[in-house]
């Protein structure tokens, strides 16, 4: 199997606050795009260690996990936003982050993306991917289950 092809297990974060939601937007492509902080989960890393890990490199501030909301399987196209893998599955964490409030600034750490924060009402006009999880993110917020994840490695 080429690493293209290879299935990629990553943990994300949204945070909300003040009705504004905290995306990446990424600078490095012709075509920018949003999508919620996180990254990989490292071998023999919890996922909820690696939302918090990512969270600290992509911001530099410390989070918080209030519940895990849900899990999404995405695929799309080879090439089309990532060199790395065209498969994944992203468990989504409420996070708070320590000191960080809309609207304050996010100083850039990372030369591939920016962290902004945008209102949640206009989620819907932006290009988020993938694209169908801005409906399951208010779906899963409003759910009251804080008990959804369950890990051996915790």
């Amino acid at each position: 199997m080429t690493s293209q092809n290879a299935i990629h297990i990553l943990s994300r974060a949204l945070i909300i606050d003040q009705d504004h939601i905290l995306l990446c937007k990424t600078l490095d492509l012709p075509v920018p795009f949003y999508f919620l902080p996180g990254g990989h989960i490292e071998h023999g890393e919890s996922a909820e260690t690696a939302v918090l890990r990512e969270l600290m490199e992509e911001s530099g501030f410390e989070g918080k996990i209030k519940r895990f909301l849900g899990c999404f399987e995405n695929s799309f196209e080879p090439g089309h936003s990532s060199i790395c893998h065209n498969h994944e599955y992203n468990l989504i964490f409420e996070v708070v982050l320590e000191g960080l409030k809309f609207p304050t600034p996010i100083p850039q750490r990372e030369a591939h993306i920016e962290l902004v924060w945008i209102p949640l009402a206009s989620l819907n006009t932006l290009d988020v991917r993938p694209q169908l999880l801005g409906t399951c993110l208010l779906g899963w917020l409003a759910l009251s289950s804080n008990d959804a994840f369950q890990s051996t490695m915790v």
